[in-house]
């Protein structure tokens, strides 16, 4: 293992660098890595020309990147988090895509938020 610092590279992003010297070893008998990330890999987000938000994701207005024809949803444009959010991006971005393909869209969306309906309720 190796011990990281935190710092704000030059982008003014949150990121992780290496503690020179600081490697050691941990005996264990079961070792689980749990792996997030901090943003989308910026590799592919500058070969496809997208723009990222403030965070270091993909920038998107109601799931439309800033380049025709290319949509973002899940940890890509929100960050990492909880798998349902990332099957409810999924679906949101779906109907956006449909929308944009058909003019209008019959799949399910949550067009009214859930702090509006918990007002209705």
């Amino acid at each position: 293992m190796v011990h990281i610092e935190w710092f704000t590279n030059e982008q003014g992003l949150r990121t992780f660098r290496e503690v020179p010297g600081s490697e050691h070893e941990i005996k264990c008998d079961l070792a689980l890595l749990s792996i997030g990330f901090l943003s989308p890999e910026k590799s592919l987000l500058n070969q496809l020309g997208l723009a990222p938000d403030g965070k270091g994701n993909v920038y998107t207005n109601e799931y439309h990147s800033n380049i025709d024809k290319i949509f973002a949803a899940g940890d890509a444009r929100r960050g990492q988090s909880l798998v349902v959010w990332a099957i409810s991006e999924g679906r949101e971005a779906a109907v956006a895509v449909d929308k944009f393909l058909t003019g209008s869209s019959n799949l399910e969306s949550k067009e009214i938020g859930f702090m509006a309906l918990e007002k209705e309720g």
